[in-house]
Protein backbone atom coordinates (compact mmCIF):
# COMPACT_ATOMS: atom_id res chain seq x y z
CA UNK A 1 0.00 0.00 0.00
CA UNK A 2 1.23 3.36 -0.72
CA UNK A 3 2.44 6.25 1.30
CA UNK A 4 -0.89 8.29 0.26
CA UNK A 5 -3.44 5.34 1.05
CA UNK A 6 -1.36 5.09 4.93
CA UNK A 7 -2.39 8.61 5.30
CA UNK A 8 -6.01 8.05 4.66
CA UNK A 9 -5.85 4.67 6.60
CA UNK A 10 -4.38 7.33 9.45
CA UNK A 11 -7.11 9.52 9.19
CA UNK A 12 -10.17 7.28 8.00
CA UNK A 13 -9.36 5.21 11.35
CA UNK A 14 -10.41 7.96 13.47
CA UNK A 15 -13.74 8.67 11.81
CA UNK A 16 -14.68 5.07 11.79
CA UNK A 17 -14.35 1.71 13.23
CA UNK A 18 -13.57 -1.35 10.98
CA UNK A 19 -11.10 0.13 8.19
CA UNK A 20 -9.09 -2.52 6.31
CA UNK A 21 -5.56 -2.06 5.10
CA UNK A 22 -5.01 -3.49 2.17
CA UNK A 23 -8.55 -5.43 1.63
CA UNK A 24 -8.50 -8.92 -0.75
CA UNK A 25 -11.23 -8.38 -3.28
CA UNK A 26 -10.46 -11.41 -5.12
CA UNK A 27 -8.17 -14.68 -4.06
CA UNK A 28 -5.10 -15.67 -6.40
CA UNK A 29 -5.84 -18.13 -8.70
CA UNK A 30 -2.59 -20.09 -9.30
CA UNK A 31 -4.74 -22.67 -12.00
CA UNK A 32 -5.69 -19.80 -14.08
CA UNK A 33 -2.73 -17.58 -13.38
CA UNK A 34 -5.11 -15.03 -11.88
CA UNK A 35 -2.81 -12.62 -9.39
CA UNK A 36 -6.77 -11.75 -7.44
CA UNK A 37 -7.08 -8.48 -6.39
CA UNK A 38 -6.34 -6.25 -3.70
CA UNK A 39 -7.39 -3.06 -2.82
CA UNK A 40 -5.50 -0.21 -0.53
CA UNK A 41 -8.22 0.65 1.67
CA UNK A 42 -11.55 -0.94 2.98
CA UNK A 43 -14.13 0.79 5.14
CA UNK A 44 -17.15 -0.19 6.54
CA UNK A 45 -20.35 2.25 6.63
CA UNK A 46 -18.79 5.38 4.45
CA UNK A 47 -21.81 5.37 1.86
CA UNK A 48 -24.28 3.22 3.38
CA UNK A 49 -24.93 1.93 6.95
CA UNK A 50 -22.91 -1.81 7.06
CA UNK A 51 -22.39 -1.78 3.52
CA UNK A 52 -18.16 -1.92 3.17
CA UNK A 53 -16.46 1.15 0.73
CA UNK A 54 -13.00 -0.15 -0.98
CA UNK A 55 -10.86 2.10 -2.52
CA UNK A 56 -7.74 2.20 -4.32
CA UNK A 57 -5.40 5.59 -4.73
CA UNK A 58 -3.75 6.50 -7.32
CA UNK A 59 -1.06 9.01 -7.72
CA UNK A 60 -0.71 10.77 -10.95
CA UNK A 61 2.14 13.56 -12.37
CA UNK A 62 0.18 16.08 -14.39
CA UNK A 63 3.09 17.72 -15.33
CA UNK A 64 4.70 14.46 -17.32
CA UNK A 65 5.35 14.53 -20.91
CA UNK A 66 2.88 12.37 -21.79
CA UNK A 67 0.28 14.18 -20.77
CA UNK A 68 1.12 17.67 -22.08
CA UNK A 69 -1.97 17.29 -24.64
CA UNK A 70 -4.40 16.50 -21.90
CA UNK A 71 -5.93 19.11 -19.23
CA UNK A 72 -5.51 17.92 -15.22
CA UNK A 73 -8.91 17.23 -15.03
CA UNK A 74 -9.00 14.59 -18.02
CA UNK A 75 -5.86 13.16 -16.75
CA UNK A 76 -7.58 12.23 -13.23
CA UNK A 77 -10.74 11.43 -14.78
CA UNK A 78 -8.75 8.66 -17.03
CA UNK A 79 -6.81 7.33 -13.79
CA UNK A 80 -10.75 7.09 -12.33
CA UNK A 81 -11.89 5.21 -15.18
CA UNK A 82 -9.27 2.58 -15.29
CA UNK A 83 -9.55 1.86 -11.66
CA UNK A 84 -12.55 1.36 -12.26
CA UNK A 85 -12.32 -0.97 -15.03
CA UNK A 86 -10.03 -3.03 -12.85
CA UNK A 87 -11.72 -3.09 -9.34
CA UNK A 88 -15.51 -2.32 -9.65
CA UNK A 89 -17.36 -5.26 -10.91
CA UNK A 90 -15.19 -7.59 -8.42
CA UNK A 91 -16.05 -5.33 -5.61
CA UNK A 92 -19.72 -5.01 -6.97
CA UNK A 93 -19.88 -8.98 -6.56
CA UNK A 94 -18.91 -9.01 -3.15
CA UNK A 95 -22.04 -6.37 -2.44
CA UNK A 96 -19.64 -3.27 -1.74
CA UNK A 97 -18.72 0.18 -3.19
CA UNK A 98 -16.12 1.26 -4.74
CA UNK A 99 -14.43 4.59 -4.99
CA UNK A 100 -10.88 5.52 -6.73
CA UNK A 101 -9.11 8.21 -4.83
CA UNK A 102 -6.98 9.49 -7.76
CA UNK A 103 -5.03 12.69 -7.36
CA UNK A 104 -2.42 14.92 -8.67
CA UNK A 105 1.41 15.12 -6.97
CA UNK A 106 0.33 18.76 -7.01
CA UNK A 107 -2.56 17.62 -4.85
CA UNK A 108 -5.29 18.18 -7.50
CA UNK A 109 -8.24 15.84 -6.39
CA UNK A 110 -10.74 13.78 -8.68
CA UNK A 111 -14.21 14.79 -7.91
CA UNK A 112 -14.99 10.92 -6.25
CA UNK A 113 -11.67 11.55 -3.85
CA UNK A 114 -12.93 14.99 -3.26
CA UNK A 115 -16.22 13.58 -2.17
CA UNK A 116 -14.73 11.08 0.04
CA UNK A 117 -12.29 13.64 1.83
CA UNK A 118 -15.50 15.89 2.56
CA UNK A 119 -17.04 12.92 4.06
CA UNK A 120 -14.55 12.72 5.91
CA UNK A 121 -14.08 15.68 7.56
CA UNK A 122 -17.78 16.84 8.04
CA UNK A 123 -17.60 13.30 10.12
CA UNK A 124 -14.35 14.36 12.12
CA UNK A 125 -16.27 18.10 12.32
CA UNK A 126 -18.91 16.01 14.17
CA UNK A 127 -17.01 14.26 16.68
CA UNK A 128 -14.62 16.48 17.86
CA UNK A 129 -17.29 19.39 17.73
CA UNK A 130 -14.89 21.25 15.65
CA UNK A 131 -16.04 23.56 12.64
CA UNK A 132 -16.02 21.79 9.43
CA UNK A 133 -13.61 24.00 7.60
CA UNK A 134 -10.77 23.54 10.29
CA UNK A 135 -11.33 19.46 9.84
CA UNK A 136 -11.60 19.61 6.20
CA UNK A 137 -8.01 21.94 6.70
CA UNK A 138 -6.71 19.17 8.89
CA UNK A 139 -7.44 16.42 6.32
CA UNK A 140 -6.11 18.09 3.43
CA UNK A 141 -2.83 18.74 5.43
CA UNK A 142 -2.07 15.24 6.07
CA UNK A 143 -3.41 14.01 2.47
CA UNK A 144 -0.64 16.94 1.63
CA UNK A 145 1.72 15.39 3.46
CA UNK A 146 1.19 12.08 2.38
CA UNK A 147 1.62 12.86 -1.14
CA UNK A 148 5.12 14.50 -0.31
CA UNK A 149 6.35 11.64 1.54
CA UNK A 150 4.88 8.90 -1.64
CA UNK A 151 6.75 11.63 -4.24
CA UNK A 152 10.23 11.50 -2.21
CA UNK A 153 10.38 8.39 -1.81
CA UNK A 154 9.81 7.57 -5.87
CA UNK A 155 12.37 10.24 -6.29
CA UNK A 156 14.57 8.49 -3.66
CA UNK A 157 14.01 4.97 -4.87
CA UNK A 158 12.89 3.39 -2.31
Amino acid sequence: MGENSGGLLDIASQVWTHVIKEPVVREADVKNADGGLRLDLGIRGVWQPQVEALFDVKVVDTDAPSHRTRSPEAILESGAKEKKRVYEQAVVERRGNFTPIVLSVDGLLHREAEHFLKRMAANLAHMWEKPYSQTCGYVRARLAFAIIRATSLCLRGS
